[in-house]
């Protein structure tokens, strides 16, 4: 294990260019498919500053410099495991050693703060136009083909955005607060792939270029069944519409929708949302449960690294109580590599049913 763990190494590139005298002296990196940035920490060891002085001189919003971290092992390609910006660069102990901070490009839309108000669009046309005001691409494999995709491309959304924005606490302040709200209502999974948002429904194993992993040399670490969220799940939204005076309210269990209360040996989880159509409801609804029950099994594992490893993908694994290998998604993965210790992963994974 400890043989492929060593047998890699790391380079970078800074706005697409090698940077001969940055030398990767060791990174952390953080992926996940949760609501929140990828990041790195990468050391980097350098005798010539200036290099360092020309990269960051006069450089902000998104002028940043564009950072990208590959690995390769051995005479293998380089695999590039990182693609974001820089945010703050600073010092380590020693002359040569230096810290660089960074996000991948979901830090554009939590940067870029929206006043407007939006009406007779899409909710898709909306996180198009977010988007783009961050100065990101957008890209979708959602079609109007199908019914679940209809609703969401074809509903028109009329959204108050005002400049009291921040004091009246508006839960849209941000182009990420709108690109994931408006996404995840939906069921839909939204991430960065370099400078690319990528909004699509999630896939299943071997759908939009997801892979099977079955890596040897594992350590589980920890495994978690949750008994309480194992079955006999209920999810109920209500809402209203204080115009017409009408209340909605329906109950999910994972399979069916019911107008009427469980029992009371049910694990019933209820939300409010005002103003929505029934359609909207049981949408909200079974998102709501498929993520609530994706965390009744969660298994945390370490590994040599592996490459192409990354939230959204798929591993099987053994964790020795259920009978036979189970095939879970991998929800995080957190990189770490250093001279002394060579390079592993962390590897968090649930059973998600989206």
């Amino acid at each position: 294990m400890t043989e492929l763990m060593r047998n890699w190494k790391a380079r970078l590139l800074i706005d697409g260019a090698r940077q001969q005298d940055l030398h990767v002296g060791g990174f952390r990196l953080e992926c996940t498919r949760y609501e929140r940035c990828d990041t790195a920490l990468i050391r980097v060891v350098t005798k010539n500053k200036t290099v360092l002085r020309d990269l960051v001189e006069n450089r902000s919003g998104f002028d940043r410099p564009d950072v990208m971290l590959q690995v390769a092992r051995g005479d293998e390609e380089w695999t590039t495991v990182f693609h974001g910006v820089l945010d703050a660069l600073y010092k380590e102990n020693g002359n040569a050693l230096f810290v660089l901070e960074c996000r991948d490009y979901m830090a554009f839309l939590l940067d870029t703060r929206l006043a407007a108000s939006w009406s007779n669009q899409t909710a898709l046309e909306l996180v198009q136009e977010a988007v783009q005001r961050a100065g990101l691409t957008f890209r979708t494999d959602i079609v109007s083909g199908t019914t679940d995709a209809a609703a969401y491309c074809g509903q028109f959304w009329q959204l108050e955005h005002r400049r009291l924005s921040a004091v009246t606490q508006n839960r849209y302040q941000t182009a990420f607060d709108i690109a994931y709200s408006l996404s995840r209502d939906h069921g839909y999974e939204c991430h960065a792939s370099g400078k690319t948002i990528h909004i699509h429904a999630p896939y299943a194993v071997g759908e939009g270029g997801t892979r099977l992993f079955s890596p040897g040399g594992v350590s589980v670490q920890s495994f978690r069944h949750d008994l309480g969220l194992a079955r006999n799940v209920v999810v109920g939204v209500q809402s209203w519409d204080s115009r017409q005076r009408a209340r909605s309210e329906v109950y999910f269990d994972g399979q069916n929708f019911s107008n009427e209360m469980p029992g009371a040996n049910a694990a019933l989880y209820t939300f409010r949302a005002p103003g929505l159509r029934m359609d909207d409801i049981r949408r909200l609804a079974k998102g709501k449960y498929r993520r609530i029950v994706s965390h009744a099994y969660e298994v945390r594992l370490s590994l040599p690294a592996v490459t192409g490893l990354a939230p959204r993908h798929f591993m099987t694994v053994d964790e020795g109580i259920s009978d036979g290998v189970r095939t879970l998604s991998v929800d995080s993965v957190t990189h770490f590599m250093d001279p002394a210790h060579g390079y592993r992963q962390d590897v968090t994974l649930r059973d998600r049913v989206f």
